[in-house]
């Protein structure tokens, strides 16, 4: 084999449905004006009539922190280290995704005379609300770094690694967001299901136990492949708590689930954005 044959070429139809993507993607720069619109709405909705407003997006994690802290630390004497630090780097990306999955739900359902009255990708709905709950996601990660300061724990060269959890954080929320905004057309039911889902994902993902020691150790690699939550969340605590690095191999694997997710719920979604916008 010669070493620029490619041992698994792709055929026709694949080649093209990559470039179908690529050229959505980019096609969606050109709307940047509508979705910082989308983003200020869904922003200004959020805190309307709120006495503390955008304080919120500080205070909220806060809270349940302490919540979490009385429980589990107080009243369960779990045993972590640095344990509100522990709680909050788990917490604040698990509140972003939360928080844009249950929203993504229903935006299709909601802006239905936006949808009838003007084109463009509809796919800039489920985009907007990660944007926006990213950007409270970003504020909320401000709590953390006067509590690194307080607790004393070092800042490594590892904090730049940072990025990466979010970037893999923001493309698995919005194809995960994607696939259900665009089934909630069809089984409106989704409404109910979903906030069940999230709710069991939030004990299934360590963001008030370790891994180790909660997760049999047999069962642990098991554990990272089934939910890259998990990866990703280790991912952050090993940016802002100087943590071990995950194993390589999980953090590939992570990467490729939340491309297929991502890939899978995109594909969904514009397979079937026809019939949606004829559904609603």
């Amino acid at each position: 084999m010669s070493n620029t044959e490619r041992p698994y070429p792709l055929n026709s139809s694949q080649v093209s449905a990559i470039k179908a993507i690529q050229r959505d993607l980019l096609s969606l720069f050109r709307y940047g004006d509508l979705i910082r619109a989308l983003v200020s709405r869904d922003l200004k909705v959020r805190y309307k009539r709120s006495v503390l407003g955008y304080a919120w997006t500080l205070l909220d994690p806060l809270m349940t922190m302490l919540v979490f802290i009385l429980v589990f630390g107080v009243l369960l004497h779990m045993s972590t280290d640095h344990f509100p630090i522990y709680l909050l780097t788990g917490l604040i990306p698990w509140v972003f995704f939360a928080n844009a999955i249950t929203t993504s739900v229903e935006c299709i359902t909601s802006n239905v005379d936006l949808i009838r009255r003007v084109f463009f990708p509809r796919e800039i709905f489920p985009l907007t609300l990660v944007v926006s709950n990213g950007i409270n996601m970003l504020f909320g990660l401000i709590v953390i770094l006067p509590l690194i300061l307080i607790y004393g724990l070092p800042i490594t060269i590892k904090i730049f690694l940072l990025p990466i959890p979010i970037f893999l954080l923001l493309l698995f929320t919005w194809g995960v967001g994607l696939f259900f905004s665009c089934l909630n057309v069809f089984f409106r039911d989704m409404t109910y299901i979903v906030p069940f889902l999230v709710q069991l994902l939030f004990f299934l993902t360590p963001i008030f136990y370790k891994v180790q020691g909660t997760i049999p150790a047999k069962y642990v690699g098991i554990y990272l492949i089934a939910n890259p939550l998990a990866v990703i969340l280790s991912l952050f605590r090993a940016s802002l708590m100087a943590h071990p690095i995950p194993d390589m191999k999980y953090i590939f694997i992570c990467f490729a689930t939340c491309v297929l997710i991502f890939l899978v719920g995109y594909l969904f979604f514009k397979k079937n954005e026809d019939r949606m916008v004829k559904r609603i």
